[in-house]
């Protein structure tokens, strides 16, 4: 069953020359429970197409059908996502903190147990929740927020070039994050990322694009194995020397 549908989903902004199509007909479709990949370079479209599909950006044209409202986002940059005035544990609680002050001495504790389990999960200390963004590494912060996502039991969530600015260790540390937390919960994943090594490592399925456009759809396995496209080979021939010269070794 699928949870999203986007079909010949279109935008443009205005430029100094004139209407800049960011995306360009673009037609996919994400199953529940799966990990669906979206690469490119810079400017290809593909943040704006997560942006629409969250709803911060409408289309100018096309349909979209997303099967649930418990709808989260994971960012690239986990230091401006936290309020730096936010003690941990008020961030954490923030996203919970919706029901009425009548029972706000039950709901306090039922948010502090939730809080505890998933401070459990992203694996950090108790004592963290009495802490500032500042005085956590950036790594400590992605699984932060990863943590503030799962809060809300999302059955949705894209990730926006989640460990982009790690560095490649604590990369993989939040990536198998990602994939522990989708394998318990179920979770969807919409993962954007110009590293395919990335997109190799956690997608199911990953749709290349290029100018506003999708020019490649397919298995992880099928495309990286076999692409069709000679922008999509160029990518993979560029992801494979950057590994190569990535201490000598695949390190996803």
């Amino acid at each position: 069953m699928n949870i999203l549908q986007c079909e010949d989903i279109r935008k443009s902004f205005s430029g100094k020359t004139g209407a800049v199509k960011a995306l360009d007909g673009v037609s996919l479709e994400i199953e529940k429970g799966s990990a669906f990949g979206l690469v490119g370079e810079s400017g290809c479209g593909k943040t704006t197409l997560g942006k629409i599909i969250l709803g911060i950006l409408k289309p100018d044209s096309g349909r979209l059908a997303l099967k649930t409202k418990r709808v989260q986002v994971v960012f690239q940059d986990p230091y401006n996502s936290l309020d730096p005035k936010m003690k941990i544990f008020d961030s954490l609680a923030e996203g919970l903190m919706v029901r009425p002050s009548s029972i706000v001495h039950r709901v306090s504790f039922e948010i502090k147990e939730k809080i505890e389990e998933v401070l459990n999960l992203i694996k950090l200390p108790k004592d963290a929740l009495n802490k500032y963004p500042h005085q956590f590494s950036g790594g400590e912060r992605q699984r932060i927020a990863i943590g503030r996502a799962l809060l809300t039991e999302p059955e949705f969530i894209v990730c926006d070039e989640p460990v982009s600015s790690l560095d490649v260790t604590i990369q993989l540390q939040i990536l198998d994050l990602l994939k522990e937390s989708q394998k318990r919960f179920g979770i969807t994943y919409l993962f954007i990322s110009h590293d395919l090594k990335v997109i190799k490592f956690i997608c199911d399925r990953v749709a290349v694009m290029r100018h506003g456009k999708i020019i490649e759809l397919g298995a992880v396995t099928e495309l990286y194995s076999a692409p069709k496209d000679d922008y999509t080979r160029s990518l993979l021939t560029g992801a494979f020397y950057d590994n190569m010269r990535s201490n000598g070794r695949d390190s996803l």
